[in-house]
């Protein structure tokens, strides 16, 4: 047995009172929620209690990277204003420095009925009887990184994941550790292998059974444990569920809530939200939602929200599957050029990088001969388009298709493109890994026209290959997964306990494992997303998690900046007048219809040169919101190569020719978030522009956009 102090290297004083003076400095998040100094990361224990908003998140308090892993917190009455308070639970070490126990992600439930005997007495009534305080309880992974013998005898493998609880009795201020620790300590027969990644529980009170539920990962094993319990001490294994759709990466951070479906109360469904990573929808972190029912002990996903990657939409067209391993891309009709003029495709098992896995048969397309020094482009044959999306298999290196570069010394893409009248119109790039997922491309408005692909490998660095397989032309698109966010900077969401089932309120790290650790923030590193509203929304018969801002953050709206309505606007770029500093954080909302142009959209903090700006559009033909930051400002911080920070990222939106559409954004020094009117797609970006780069301008691509509407209004410091 070990004596036990904290982590605690260094000590923060007069703790939040010296917030205004410098929560000014450069790309400091000014409605977001960020720690006053170091290292964040996942939120955790999100509950509502007694008027206030309690956030719990991962925390270093020794540094601006990750580790010594405790629970920050912080309060608000209003999800906007946000109030620092004392580290809840701090990491341990013994008498020598060596870390014990790190406090890791997890959840906090309000015990009103003293299911865990927590509760101390703390008065009397008129009558004299006693008055008991609530219990709040934080349900958390403990992770041991050295093996050592607890003082209550329990012994601890070196990298230990085991979930335990803590209490507190003056509603989060205080804490303290049950003493006996951990309730969960291993996970169960046939995975007890994996004891070094079972974590992250979300604990909610069941009603119909009045249990608590806990739901808790087996990250490698994409698994998630259902257990019950009576008293938050004890748990029972009821079920488990999963693999299902992103099956990459880890499972992490997942919670599990029902909601309304259009707001009818008499038709409930359950919701299963989690973070991948790696393996999100760009690169790096992601979060998938599944829907589904629960019965107290089970989780049973819809029929329609599981995919099967082996299957692909009925009356689909394969147009190559590459299954001809003989022959050369020559004998397929393709055109291949440089190291890649004599092959064709392999087998996949014979590709000699790491394991390739997810390919349909045994061939693909791969850039990879040998290593990944060859270099070259590889050309189909030419086609009508004849269906509305093109779906593909792909992996590989993250080197995307950058039109300010393609063509140039500065060429380094590794990607998947589809032309259409000589101009690259969809591009995809792999994702730092050899799992190959799906990905579709609407192609609705180039219905009728010729058209081709090329695979462009112009990089001999790390991961500079890309795998291609299973090309499909279908009438719906190959769906891999649920994304709750299409952006690169959404990770480890997680919704608040306390709150009625129809204000099911999410916030989500605003960061990403791929480069979190480098971006240029000093001296705090990582912000939260603003506070989303989740409910369920039928949109064309099909039942959507949908999520937009909380309302509350209409307090820090300034009265209106700029309003008008163009009932066509031009092609080319209008610059909008926003005065300082509110052109560098607001609201826009612009509502729109097709003209006879094929884009419109939104530049934000561009400067004089355009050489930086922040695009956000639609795509009329590509039918597609986006979100482009190759140019957003600051890139060089990841340092290495691939860099993942930059890209054009987009989520497919139908629209017809009279459908009005709707992108609400919201612009902080540092960060773009992006919902459409209906709130079925969002992105969540990181931007670090310069201060000079500060104009807004509107823009609309070959030809005029119909009816539009601009309103802006700047965003006051919620500091």
């Amino acid at each position: 047995m070990v004596s036990v102090t904290t982590c605690i290297l260094t000590v923060l004083i007069g703790f939040g009172s010296f917030v205004r003076s410098y929560y000014t400095e450069e790309y400091r998040p000014q409605f977001h929620f960020t720690p006053e100094q170091n290292w964040m990361n996942d939120p955790n224990g999100l509950v509502y209690h007694n008027g206030q908003y309690h956030l719990f998140y991962q925390y270093n308090p020794n540094g601006t990277t990750w580790g010594f892993m405790s629970w920050g917190h912080a309060v608000s009455t209003d999800l906007v204003h946000w109030k620092h308070l004392p580290i809840a639970l701090e990491c341990e070490s013994d008498s020598n420095g060596n870390v014990l126990e790190m406090f890791f992600s997890g959840s906090a439930v309000v015990d009103v009925n003293n299911t865990t005997g927590f509760a101390i007495p703390v008065g009397k009534d008129r009558r004299g009887h006693v008055i008991n305080s609530t219990p709040m309880v934080a349900i958390y992974t403990s992770y041991y990184p050295t093996a050592h013998t607890q003082s209550n005898g329990v012994v601890i493998r070196a990298g230990q994941q085991s979930q335990s609880i803590a209490f507190s009795n003056d509603n989060g201020l205080t804490w303290t550790q049950y003493e006996g620790n951990p309730v969960i300590e291993s996970p169960p027969a046939g995975y007890v292998d994996q004891y070094q990644n079972f974590r992250d529980p979300f604990v909610f009170w069941y009603s119909p059974s009045s249990k608590w539920i806990m739901v808790a990962s087996l990250a490698n094993e994409h698994i998630l444990l259902i257990y019950s319990s009576d008293n938050l001490k004890t748990w029972k294994l009821e079920s488990q569920f999963g693999p299902e759709n992103a099956k990459f990466g880890q499972w992490e951070c997942p919670s599990l809530f029902p909601l309304y479906v259009d707001g009818n109360n008499r038709a409930e469904k359950w919701v299963i939200l989690m973070g991948v990573n790696p393996g999100g929808v760009i690169t790096g972190s992601g979060t998938q939602y599944i829907i589904g029912s629960f019965n107290g002990t089970t989780f049973v996903a819809d029929p329609s929200d599981t995919y099967d990657p082996t299957q692909i939409p009925a009356g689909s067209i394969v147009f190559q599957n590459f299954e001809s391993t003989s022959s050369t891309f020559k004998e397929l009709g393709w055109k291949a050029t440089g190291d890649f003029a004599l092959f064709g495709p392999q087998v996949a098992s014979s590709v000699t990088t790491q394991t390739i896995n997810g390919n349909l048969g045994s061939g693909l397309l791969t850039t990879w001969i040998v290593d990944d020094s060859a270099t070259g482009t590889i050309i189909s044959p030419k086609f009508i388009i004849t269906k509305n999306y093109i779906s593909f298999l792909i992996a590989g290196g993250y080197y995307p298709y950058n039109p300010s570069t393609a063509g140039t010394a500065n060429d380094n893409q590794v990607s998947f493109s589809l032309i259409v009248g000589g101009q690259v119109v969809h591009s995809q790039t792999g994702a730092d890994a050899e799992n190959l997922v799906w990905r579709s491309w609407n192609v609705a408005g180039w219905f009728g026209e010729e058209a081709y692909f090329i695979v462009t490998d112009l990089n001999t660095n790390s991961w500079g290959h890309l795998h291609v397989d299973e090309i499909i032309f279908s009438d719906t698109p190959k769906v891999e997964a649920n994304w709750n966010d299409f952006g690169p900077d959404y990770y480890a969401a997680a919704t608040y306990n306390g709150l009625p089932t129809a204000d099911r309120i999410a916030i989500g790290w605003m960061n990403n494992w791929a480069y979190g650790g480098n971006i240029p923030t000093s001296p705090w590193r990582s912000a939260m997303s603003v506070p989303r509203k989740l409910a369920l929304k039928t949109i064309n018969n099909n039942v959507l998690l949908v999520q937009q801002p909380v309302s509350s953050l209409s307090s820090l709206y300034t009265p209106s900046l700029y309003s008008r309505k163009f009932s066509s606007l031009k092609s080319g770029e209008t610059e909008i007048p926003v005065p300082a500093p509110y052109n560098a954080r607001m609201k826009l909302t612009v509502s729109f219809k097709r003209g006879t142009g094929s884009k419109f959209g939104v530049i934000l903090r561009s400067n004089a040169t355009n050489t930086q700006e922040t695009i956000i559009g639609y795509d009329f033909l590509g039918q597609n919101v986006f979100v482009d930051r190759f140019k957003s400002g600051d890139n060089a911080f990841v340092g290495s190569e691939p860099n993942q920070f930059p890209g054009h990222f987009i989520a497919t939106l139908p629209s017809t020719l009279t459908d009005s559409i709707t992108l609400n954004i919201l612009l902080d020094w540092s960060s773009v978030e992006v919902f459409d009117g209906n709130g079925q797609v969002a992105f969540t970006s990181q931007i670090f522009p310069l201060d000079d780069s500060a104009q807004v301008k509107l823009f609309s691509v070959g030809g005029t956009t119909r009816t539009v509407t601009v309103a802006i209004n700047g965003m006051k410091s919620s500091w």
